[in-house]
């Protein structure tokens, strides 16, 4: 196992200080290693760019840029104290770890695991989490396989695939990523970065703006799992929770349906009263003063209101991102 694989360990963080090298030593000039500040520079921006853009390339830096490169990406994100990107760059840097985290035996896997707080167990009976361990790291995981009550528990221990350990992983490596951003950075240090901070907010703005695309006429293949769940269910008589049907409306009057087009969409359940139900749709689009943003996935999921997550969910955490993104993908086809 590699230290600059997994930048965000603890033992890569001894090894960093080990090595000697400073922020200030880095971004002087003149500099008594100008060749191995250019690509700790070069290689921090790139994973700073990547997490804008969704995707940290699995580069092949000289091991010691690599590992410095970490620190000096978290002090640019730090600069910008941004939470859009903060969030992409903890996401961006576990889905990294993640890739080279498959790659690895069981007994390197067993080791990342230990510093990341996951203490597992494995002998001839397989492998095991502890409950504890499993539920820090699958809180957030909404696919029903995830959940507690569907595992295999004996003894307080969840039996889980290597893969799975993994995938686990990842989720506690995103937490140790953002643990603590944004970090207090000196402001002249800001100011020594200031070109490659302008690239980054530039890269930003743009990424921004995409996001902000227009949506144009309400795309059903578009919607997220859950909310084509609720439909179902709604179309087969099905009365829903206070908590979905609360979701659902401030879904669809989100991406663009009016008030008497939601409306319909309860008409086929059991208790349907087109008063109230219009009465509710009303404020909840705002007409009473107080508009209302639809849930995010982590709120869905508390009140079970996620069947299962596909592949796109695992990169999003709001059904309108997911909404947004589809979209998009689907415009360009």
């Amino acid at each position: 196992m590699s230290l600059s694989d997994y930048p965000f360990s603890r033992e890569a963080a001894s090894r960093v200080k080990e090595t000697g090298y400073s922020l200030d030593g880095l971004l002087d000039e003149p500099n008594p290693q100008p060749r191995l500040s250019r690509l700790v520079r070069k290689r921090a921006i790139d994973r700073v760019l990547g997490a804008v853009r969704g995707e940290i390339s699995d580069g092949q830096a000289h091991p010691l840029a690599e590992l410095l490169s970490y620190p000096l990406a978290r002090v640019m994100v730090s600069c910008l104290n941004d939470d859009l990107l903060t969030r992409r760059y903890a996401l961006a840097e576990a889905k990294l770890a993640s890739k080279k985290m498959v790659r690895e035996d069981l007994g390197d896997l067993l080791l990342l695991a230990r510093d990341l707080d996951v203490h597992p167990q494995s002998d001839q009976g397989g492998l095991r989490v502890h409950f504890s361990d499993y539920l820090k790291a699958a809180h957030r995981m909404r696919s029903p396989g995830w959940k507690l009550v569907n595992r295999s528990l004996e003894a307080g221990w969840v039996g889980v695939t290597s893969q799975e350990l993994a995938r686990l992983l990842e989720e506690r490596a995103k937490d140790r990523v953002q643990k603590g951003l944004p970090l207090q950075v000196p402001v002249e240090i800001c100011q020594k970065l200031r070109e490659d901070l302008d690239l980054i907010e530039a890269e930003l703005k743009v990424k921004r703006a995409e996001e902000k695309v227009d949506l144009g006429e309400v795309t059903e293949d578009a919607f997220p799992p859950c909310i084509r769940e609720m439909l179902s269910q709604v179309a087969n008589g099905t009365n829903l929770a206070h908590t979905a049907r609360f979701a659902l409306t401030t879904f669809l009057l989100a991406v663009g349906m009016e008030v008497d087009e939601v409306v319909g969409v309860f008409n086929t359940s059991p208790d349907f009263d087109e008063e109230r139900t219009r009465y509710q749709v009303d404020h909840i689009s705002g007409k009473g003063g107080t508009s209302y943003r639809p849930p995010s996935c982590a709120t869905m999921a508390t009140y079970g209101n996620c069947p299962g997550e596909d592949r796109l969910c695992r990169w999003v955490n709001h059904p309108l991102s997911y909404y947004e993104r589809k979209i998009r993908s689907l415009k360009r086809q």
